[in-house]
This record gives structure tokens, sequence and C-alpha cells, in this order.
């Protein structure tokens, strides 16, 4: 069980070091497992320990935009150049694709999987969050976000579905949509640049600083942890840290007090 309170750097140990290419990204599933995208557009996974799981490259379409390993069973990668959105399994093989082209949506901001692993997208021709199924049905959809309360700028950047919520990223914010695309709350302001929802909490960065907050008892603080290089992203997930700087991602493992 994660406890924000008592992360501190003395409480981490080096478990490994994978080496990658400037301007790499990474995300996590629940299951610990990392996910690496180079600048080439390799994706690597990596299981807690450091140990290479899987690797696949899909270069015919371009870069690759997010990735969104919230099922670690099925992993969504969305091609924003190319607006298709790829559905590979826990190996990353490829296993379907949604081609957004072919219904007319070609301006999407970003991408995310519902909780019944359907696609959300929020659509910048309209400015609206929707959600389709797999064969490109329109679900449903949000009323036009510029007339939503804080979001007279709409600089959509992450979508993340917590099953009973969706978490939308917006000029630093976080703002929270039910699961019918109705708009909740302003649900954090921070200048944020990533997140994560891991046990009921936001784990975020802001600049070099990785904090948390708890929306039930509205606390939050930064962590006491100071890390050899300027991190890029930090993640957390199953008694793991992983930290990507420039040339490489580092595995802490932590303890609690």
């Amino acid at each position: 069980m994660i406890s924000p309170l008592v992360l501190k750097a003395d409480t981490l140990t080096i478990v490994d070091t994978i080496v990658v290419m400037q301007d790499s990204k990474i995300t996590t599933d629940n299951l610990g497992n990392l996910f690496i995208i180079s600048p080439a557009n390799d994706i690597e996974k990596y299981d807690k320990n450091g140990h290479k799981m899987a690797t696949a490259n899909f270069k015919v379409l371009g870069n690759i935009t997010s990735i969104d390993a919230s099922n670690p069973f099925e992993i969504y990668i969305f091609y924003r150049d190319q607006n298709r959105i790829l559905f590979l399994d826990n190996m990353l093989n490829l296993r379907g694709e949604a081609d957004l082209e072919s219904i007319g949506i070609s301006q999407i901001a970003c991408i995310g999987r519902s909780g019944d692993n359907q696609i959300w997208i929020l659509d910048m021709g309209d400015l609206k969050l929707k959600k389709y199924s797999k064969d490109l049905k329109l679900i449903l959809e949000s009323a036009t976000l510029n007339t939503l309360p804080y979001m007279e700028s709409i600089n959509p950047e992450k979508l993340l579905d917590i099953n009973n919520a969706v978490l939308l990223l917006n000029n630093g914010s976080i703002y929270e949509f039910d699961i019918f695309a109705n708009y909740t709350k302003l649900k954090l302001t921070d200048s944020i640049s990533m997140f994560q929802y891991v046990n009921d909490k936001i784990f975020y960065n802001v600049k070099n600083e990785f904090k948390w907050y708890n929306p039930l008892t509205l606390s939050g603080n930064n962590f006491e942890l100071k890390f050899p290089f300027l991190t890029n992203a930090i993640r957390i997930e199953k008694e793991r840290l992983y930290v990507l700087g420039n040339h490489s991602v580092i595995l802490y493992a932590y303890y609690e007090n």
C-alpha cells in the first residue's frame, strides 16, 4: 500500500538502471510494469525489476503521441498524425485498431481508455469530450468545453478514466467529468505537467517536483525526494518509483517507515 507521507529519499534503493535515448517517454501499469517509448517510436516493456519483456515498433504510423496502459492486458497507442489507435496485448502484439479518420474526426488532442475498454476522445473540432465504442460508434459527448467553468482556454494534454470519473489535464489543471461526460468540477490546479491516479490519490509532477494530493481529504504535499539529475517524468506503482532522466530510467524500490 502506498503511503505518500513516508516516501522519502532515504527509503529508496536502486533496483536497476535502464539506458534510454534522450527525449524518451515512460508510463507504467498497475502491475508495476514499465513502458518506454523512444524517439524512434520503439515501445519496450519491462517488469518492475528491470527485465525486458517485449518490444514493438509500428514505424509506418509515424510518431507515437501517447500510450495508455491503465488496462495492463490491453494497451492503447495513439498516433495523432494518422488519427489512429492501436490496441496491443500485454506482450505488445497487435490485436486491433481504430481509424478515427474514417469517421471524419481529424483534430484529436488526446485519447484515453474508458473503464469499460472503449475510447475517450477530446475532439478539438467542436471542443467536446466524446466516448466511442471500438467500432467507432458515438456513445456520448460533453457540452462544449469552453462554455464550462474555468475552461475558457483549451489545451488538452491527457485523459484518464479512473472508473468512476474521467480526469482531463488542461493547461496545468485537472478537471473532472462523470462517466456520462458531464463536467463536475475543477479537481486540482498546480501547473501540472503529468499525473497518475493511484489508491484514490493523484500523484503528479510540477517541474522537478513530485507531489501528491488526496481529493477526499483535500490534503497534499511534496515528496522529500532529490535525484542526481533533472527528472523528465516520475511514476509510482507496486512499491516501485520510476524516474526518467535524459539518458536513463532508474527503478527504485521503496519501503514504509
